[in-house]
């Protein structure tokens, strides 16, 4: 084999490879899991206090939970949810996935943070909180065994 061959060979293996990584790397950032599309679009309804909607990417069992937390918000609580500038932000932060159970951590940011009963909530910078999601008939579900705690402390 002449070396202007091998030249090109080389050069269209190079080529071919470098597409290869790229779309391997494209395919991760523009897909995201079905888990972590349901934990985003649920979190983004629950700390935005919309818990009617939250509601359809729940399992039935969790349903108590979001009417549990509508009964908690008082007039004191909707004033600082007028008074906020902005609404809740939501981030993926990691899927642990499993056939039929995954774990999803979600970082949110600008939330309502409840107080004690008697003492209006407040708005937290930020927070970190790991969703479970459960499969039911193929459709994966946030299951809630009470309302979600932040693992990482505002740094208000």
């Amino acid at each position: 084999m002449n070396m202007v061959r091998l030249h090109k060979l080389t050069f269209i293996i190079a080529v071919a490879l470098s597409f290869t990584i790229m779309s391997c790397n494209l395919s991760e950032t523009i897909t995201p899991s079905a888990e972590s599309d349901v934990a985003e679009k649920f979190a983004n309804e629950f700390f935005n206090l919309r818990y009617k909607n939250s509601a359809k990417y729940c399992t039935k069992e969790s349903e108590q939970w979001l009417k549990f937390a509508a009964s908690q918000i008082g007039e004191e609580d909707l004033a600082v949810l007028r008074n906020a500038e902005d609404g809740a932000t939501v981030e993926i932060e990691n899927v642990e996935s499993g056939e039929t159970e995954s774990k999803v951590t979600v970082r949110v940011s600008n939330y309502f943070e409840a107080d004690t009963i008697g003492k209006p909530g407040r708005i937290a910078d930020e927070g970190l909180f790991r969703l479970s999601l459960v499969k039911e008939n193929r459709t994966w579900k946030v299951r809630m065994e009470g309302l979600p705690r932040s693992e990482k402390r505002s740094r208000d």
